[in-house]
């Protein structure tokens, strides 16, 4: 009976290396299909790297693709999904915080923008032409608030 459990577990070791370069192999397609702008080509790769379970790397791609098509609440999903792979990395909270604003989520928004500011900032050395939009972004979050406050107590 040894022999039998050991068969099974060459055989899913090899299945799980022959799922890893299948997903690979869609993810870096999905990649090239995205840079190529034939994001509908793009979405069907990566969404086959994801059933594979490779993940890293393709719910960001995915996300793109979706905001390209105006699926905003199907790329903050896929934002939030990249989020909990790595919460450190700030370009994710950026881009979630431009699908946010394009549903009109401005606290959403305001919330990415400052943690997408504050790992920037954790992360680089130097302040650049990055972060400054960045708080620019931020800024105009804001004061589109302030302006629809303003609105309601004069109506």
């Amino acid at each position: 009976m040894k022999w039998f459990t050991n068969l099974q577990v060459k055989y899913k070791a090899l299945s799980l290396k022959s799922n890893l370069n299948e997903g690979l192999g869609n993810l870096e397609k999905g990649k090239k299909m995205y840079l190529s702008n034939q994001i509908q080509a793009a979405l069907d790769y990566l969404d086959h790297a994801i059933n594979l379970g490779l993940d890293t790397g393709a719910y960001e791609i995915r996300a793109n693709c979706f905001q390209k098509l105006d699926y905003h609440s199907k790329a903050i999903d896929d934002y939030d999904k990249a989020i909990e792979i790595n919460p450190f990395e700030f370009s994710h909270y950026y881009s979630r915080a431009v699908s946010k604003k394009a549903i009109f989520d401005i606290p959403g928004q305001i919330e990415d923008l400052h943690n997408a500011i504050y790992y920037y900032k954790k992360h680089s050395i130097e302040e650049n032409s990055l972060l400054k939009t960045f708080e620019n972004d931020l800024l105009t979050a804001k004061t589109y608030i302030e302006s629809l406050k303003q609105n309601i107590n004069e109506s």
